[in-house]
């Protein structure tokens, strides 16, 4: 009786595990609306992400916070952006993977042929200014001399340019 059990259960493994990998050894070709959505979820990280940093910045600059609600002028007295913040630091480089991220998307969707072409029109300059504020972010963590609210433009820039 156990001999019996042990085969069927052995019989059983081997079909599952067979039927396994043929569903798995199938081609999948993503079509537009599957990347579309892909790119939505990049989107929504993206903009998760520039609320973070808007956090980060609050809770450390209280100064700047008050300078964006009332739309003063700069004054000198406003800090420097520290650089060394890691949070900050930790945020701008989830930047730069959401973005490498879309880049691929849109890589992607130029392969799929005449169908997604006007999507990638729509996207890609979206993905191209995100990718230019990041690097100005990145040019002003390294620069000693920038101020916050500078950073904080470049923050507010991110949704204001994929729009």
């Amino acid at each position: 009786m156990t001999r019996v059990i042990r085969i069927s259960i052995s019989l059983l493994m081997f079909f599952l595990f067979s039927l396994a990998t043929m569903v798995h050894a199938q081609p999948t070709n993503p079509n537009c609306k599957d990347i579309a959505k892909e790119l939505m979820r990049a989107d929504i990280r993206t903009n998760k992400i520039q609320e973070q940093m808007i956090r980060a910045i609050e809770s450390v600059y209280e100064d700047t916070a008050v300078y964006f609600k009332k739309q003063q002028k700069p004054n000198k007295k406003l800090k420097r952006l520290d650089r060394y913040n890691r949070g900050l630091n930790i945020l701008v480089l989830n930047l730069e993977q959401q973005v490498v991220k879309m880049k691929g998307l849109i890589e992607k969707a130029k392969k799929q042929g005449n169908g997604c072409q006007k999507m990638v029109r729509n996207i890609s300059d979206q993905v191209n200014a995100t990718q230019e504020i990041h690097a100005k972010m990145v040019r002003s963590l390294g620069d000693k001399n920038s101020l916050e609210h500078e950073f904080r433009a470049l923050i507010e820039n991110i949704n204001y340019k994929a729009k």
